[in-house]
Order: C-alpha cells, then sequence, then structure tokens
C-alpha cells in the first residue's frame, strides 16, 4: 500500500514540472478529462484493452509521454540546482572583487 501511494504523490508532484523549454518535439495535449477516462478504461480491461479501445491506448501513451519528459527534466533541473549548489564560486586567479583603491589603506599613522 506504502509503493501505491508513493507513486500516487510522486506522479502528482511531476505533473507539476514544467516541460523541457530546448525540446524541440512539440508537447501532445492531453486534458484532465481524457487523461482520467484513459485511466479508467486502463483499470476496467486490464486485458487486452488496446485491441478494443484503441484511441485510450494512443491517449494513454500521449499522456505518458508527457509524464516522462516532466520527469526527466524534473531530474534535470534538481541535478543542475544541487551541481551549481555544491561548488563554491571562486575569483579566477588574478582576478579578485577588491580594486586597487580598495586595497590602499585609508590613514597611515605619523611616519617615526
Amino acid at each position: 500500500m506504502f509503493l501505491i501511494r508513493a507513486a500516487f504523490w510522486l506522479s502528482i508532484v511531476v505533473m507539476f514540472i514544467p516541460a523541457d523549454p530546448e525540446s524541440n518535439s512539440p508537447a501532445p495535449r492531453v486534458s484532465l478529462i481524457e487523461g482520467m477516462i484513459a485511466a479508467r478504461a486502463v483499470v476496467t480491461d486490464l486485458s487486452s484493452f488496446c485491441d478494443r479501445n484503441p484511441n485510450v491506448c494512443v491517449t494513454g501513451g500521449a499522456a505518458l509521454q508527457v509524464f516522462a519528459d516532466k520527469a526527466q527534466n524534473g531530474a534535470k533541473m534538481l541535478y543542475r540546482y544541487l551541481d551549481d549548489g555544491l561548488e563554491p564560486a571562486a575569483p579566477a586567479e588574478g582576478q579578485g572583487t577588491l580594486t586597487g583603491e580598495d586595497l590602499s589603506p585609508e590613514w597611515q599613522g605619523p611616519a617615526a
């Protein structure tokens, strides 16, 4: 039961991840109602439903493709976020953040 709940909540989270903007393939449009109808038909006809309902297979395949693309894009976003956060930003050698004016002292004591 835990795995079913985990899969459900993971699928809900993946649905909110934006699609990859660099992907040149057109995203199939699947409405919520079409997705619900497809899911219900899959549960009802587990055996050979594609032979009897080819449109359901097409819609379900499109929805699964969108889900997979979003999951992949979410993993890429997470990887980039973690990769950028783990490396400290250090200036290149010889390129500090202080200028020459910042490095010169403002006040010096009297000469001895």
